[in-house]
């Protein structure tokens, strides 16, 4: 009975990385490298297949899913969702590497990581899809823009980017009014929701109710089998990795940012005699507040 207890705990428990400490000496050799591997490559093992996880700790696939199943998940997805909600807790590891402090170059630390999510955005970023997203925001009546912490900073960095051009666009804190927007969307409007983690409750529901509503979805997340890229009609992926900070940090930010800063660039470019008069004129009101 107390076994049963204690399984139950660890069952109800969220934390993936919890859970695998907890069971600890009752995992066989074969979950132990499953286990390892997951807990020293958190983001690497979101990223992952299963045959690539597979791969990388040196098991079979059917042991992956057995392995899941065992942490109390339906299957490697369920699994990376959780680990997906819980990486941005993770403690920095400034602090967990206490070795590293000695020579370790902070400043130069974070440039590296900046330049490569960017550079893996890229990669990762699908041309058509930016270019879809670019159009349907030129020709949108209405731009609605959902994010929650970090990625709400980055929404207005969005919002303000297209009020400049002249496209009317609202964001808001209070995930009620996200719903009661995002219902109120029309057919030809545009909804933008922003996640690194792509699991965020209150961005995945609004964006749900704007695609009730008619209204074309675009999503900006880091993971692509997640619920937000799942529920939108149109993905804009980031490729970022926290290795020195969790999320929420300056890499997955900067990816998000540049996103925004693409879709900016694209609209002035792609549109550029829809968009230069306005851009000047808010310009020169800027001017007078400087």
């Amino acid at each position: 009975m107390l076994q049963d207890k204690e399984g139950a705990k660890l069952i109800s428990s969220k934390s993936v990385l919890r859970k695998i400490n907890e069971l600890g000496h009752r995992l066989s050799s074969t979950e132990r490298k499953i286990a390892s591997y997951i807990v020293s490559h958190p983001f690497e093992t979101i990223r992952s297949s299963t045959e690539q996880l597979a791969n990388a700790s040196h098991v079979s696939q059917a042991s992956i899913i057995r392995f899941c199943q065992k942490l109390g998940y339906s299957g490697f997805k369920d699994l990376k969702i959780s680990l997906a909600q819980e990486v941005g807790s993770l403690v920095p590891k400034v602090i967990v590497e206490p070795n590293r402090a000695g020579d370790f170059d902070f400043v130069a630390e974070v440039l590296q990581q900046s330049i490569e999510g960017m550079k893996r955005t890229v990669a990762t970023l699908k041309r058509e899809m930016l270019d879809a997203a670019i159009r349907a925001i030129a020709h949108a009546r209405l731009v609605d823009i959902y994010g929650v912490g970090e990625s709400y900073v980055v929404g207005e960095h969005l919002h303000i980017k297209l009020r400049r051009l002249g496209i009317v666009a609202n964001i808001y804190s209070n995930p009620h009014l996200q719903a009661i927007s995002a219902a109120s969307l029309k057919p030809g409007d545009v909804a933008i929701g922003i996640s690194f983690s792509g699991c965020t409750l209150d961005t995945i529901e609004a964006i749900g109710f704007a695609s009730k509503s008619g209204a074309t979805t675009i999503a900006i997340t880091n993971f692509p089998e997640f619920p937000l890229a799942q529920k939108a009609d149109i993905l804009l992926e980031t490729n970022a990795v926290e290795a020195l900070f969790p999320y929420g940090s300056i890499s997955s930010r900067i990816a998000q940012l540049f996103i925004v800063d693409l879709i900016f660039a694209g609209l002035l470019v792609n549109y550029k005699d829809k968009y230069r008069k306005a851009y000047e004129y808010y310009n020169e009101i800027i001017q007078t507040k400087l």
